[in-house]
């Protein structure tokens, strides 16, 4: 898993590679179109250039959606593996006890954990906030990026409340309010969000307005453009920041170039740097049409207004360098971009003779700035809101690796315990056999001395009961008679009387020496081995004469008790 985190850090730093080498148009520093490329010629590069920035693929915010898909793709294979992880664990925890309830639950927890990452990833956005005085132009700047008039625009206090413009896949657009989710018509936004309605909202509200991303070619690639009220008409300044700037990745002063840089905006700007290192934010001279009325001084306030508006950036807030604070800085006309693209949405001819001059080179530095604004944003928005996710999980996939490793060293430490005892089990087996391999051997040779032994006893005791058949047949004492009947009988009662004196007295002859022969040979073998000797208890009588041993002995006489 770490490996493909780090894919997706080496697809962050392709993405900064593809931003430093892009390429625009570029913004003209003079009062009209310049040298000998005409107004018609001019204006064929800037519908060029607009449709460069509607196509898809080569706007510089792909780079923020496709990282967003990556990192997405990423921490589904995560979940994916967190779970099947998960299982394996449970089973070895339940089966082997490798792993114990602690570090189950903690690797449990995981899940809980990337479920989390994801369903942020899965909000995160490109987000841009616009801040400025009173009727600079705020609503009309965002109106113009979006080709529609989709807020509320006019002169003075106009816009009372927050508004949010966030792309939906709907085709009809429509509007929630804070803490709520009910849709409502998006024509309400001027009952709700106009400074002249008696039902406006507070100044800290935020107004979401959910526009069809196929209306709008900015709002298709996860882009937030967040309006504001003046910051000269309310005092909530820190609440505002709080709110609605700590996750905003471009700031946008919108200033106005018919007066300078003022106190207020520079406030609330040094209070958003305080809380913000190094905020990335640009600043529009608004209005920059109205030098058209005063040729003779158009560079001398130009050059004015960009010492100053360089002086703010780089020495007060000190967000850029100098030669990159100029990079920030663009003289436009909100208003004229807007009336344009909208003609040429409505499908009219460009006719530019109803413009003040220098319109051209205004609508250019327009799109110089949406070009480079595109590349900021993007490039900050994958380092701010994936950096961090990509850290978590690398940290996630190193602590699941230091759990699993553990479980690994555990089950490789049993492994060898088991294949050691194995070891010696074999050995003792292979011992085993061979003694008792060979205790066969001699207690078979043993068994057949024992039996030559009884043989020889047998014969010899047989042979002197013989001898003795006369005692047996002077102590029968039943009396004779001559008759063939009574013959017979007498016959088989001195048969059973010699048979039984003659059992009798070789089972008192025979049975003690034979029973202290096969003591001794059960006791020589219990004392060689004793896995043996058990083998040989289950076949052998023992001196206790216990119910689990044969106590019979089996004699040419029949079986007999020993």
């Amino acid at each position: 898993m770490s490996s493909v985190l780090n894919r997706t850090t080496s697809m962050m730093n392709g993405g900064e590679m593809y931003l430093g080498g892009a390429t625009g148009v570029g913004g003209g520093n003079g009062d009209g179109g310049g040298g000998s490329t005409s107004l018609r010629d001019s204006l064929v590069g800037v519908l060029g250039a607009r449709h460069l920035r509607e196509s898809p693929t080569s706007s510089p915010l792909q780079i923020f959606v496709r990282a967003k898909k990556k990192i997405n793709d990423i921490y589904q294979e995560i979940e994916e593996y967190v779970a099947e992880t998960t299982q394996f664990l449970e089973g070895v925890h339940n089966d082997r006890g490798l792993l114990g309830d602690p570090e189950l639950r903690e690797f449990k927890s995981y899940s809980g954990k990337v479920a989390g990452i994801k369903e942020v990833l899965a909000r995160d956005h490109m987000k841009v906030a616009f801040f400025g005085r009173t009727s600079n132009g705020k609503s009309t700047v965002i109106n113009a990026m979006l080709g529609d008039k989709i807020l509320p625009s006019g002169i003075g206090h106009t816009t009372n409340c927050f508004l949010q413009v966030e792309g939906v896949e709907q085709n009809e657009p429509y509007l929630t309010t804070e803490g709520s989710s009910e849709k409502q018509n998006v024509k309400g936004i001027g009952q709700l969000a106009h400074a002249l309605c008696n039902n406006r909202l507070g100044d800290s509200s935020l107004v979401r307005i959910h526009w069809p991303k196929t209306r709008c070619p900015l709002l298709r690639d996860d882009v937030v453009l967040v309006d504001s009220p003046g910051i000269d008409v309310s005092e909530s300044l820190d609440e505002w920041i709080d709110k609605h700037c700590l996750d905003a990745d471009v700031f946008v002063l919108v200033a106005n170039s018919e007066s300078t840089l003022m106190n207020t905006e520079k406030n609330f700007f040094h209070k958003v740097s305080s809380r913000l290192s190094k905020p990335n934010i640009f600043i529009l001279q608004n209005r920059w049409d109205m030098a058209a009325s005063e040729p003779e001084f158009l560079n001398e306030v130009r050059r004015q207004h960009m010492e100053r508006t360089v002086g703010f950036l780089v020495d007060e807030l000190k967000v850029v360098q100098g030669h990159q604070a100029e990079q920030r800085v663009f003289f436009v006309s909100a208003k004229e971009a807007l009336q344009h693209r909208l003609s040429e949405s409505r499908g009219q001819p460009n006719d530019t003779s109803g413009y003040p001059e220098g319109f051209t080179s205004r609508y250019f530095e327009f799109q110089d700035f949406e070009r480079k604004f595109e590349e900021c944003i993007s490039k900050t928005a994958v380092i701010t809101k994936f950096d961090q996710h990509t850290q978590r999980g690398k940290c996630i996939s190193g602590e699941i690796q230091v759990i699993v490793g553990r479980i690994m060293e555990r089950a490789w430490q049993e492994r060898e315990e088991k294949m050691k005892e194995r070891q010696n089990l074999w050995a003792r087996l292979d011992h085993t056999e061979k003694e008792l391999h060979a205790l066969t051997t001699q207690m078979k040779e043993k068994i057949c001395s024992i039996v030559e032994d009884v043989e020889r006893r047998v014969s010899n005791a047989l042979n002197e009961e013989i001898r003795r058949l006369s005692v047996l047949v002077d102590e029968f004492n039943e009396p004779f008679h001559p008759d063939p009947l009574v013959l017979n009988v007498y016959k088989k009662t001195l048969h059973a009387h010699v048979e039984s004196g003659l059992g009798s007295n070789l089972r008192a002859r025979l049975s003690s020496a034979l029973a202290l022969n096969i003591e001794s040979s059960q006791s020589e073998m219990t004392n060689r081995h004793s896995y043996p000797a058990f083998a040989f208890h289950s076949s052998y009588p023992s001196r206790s004469g216990s119910s689990n041993s044969s106590s019979a002995l089996r004699t040419p006489f029949g079986t007999g008790t020993v």
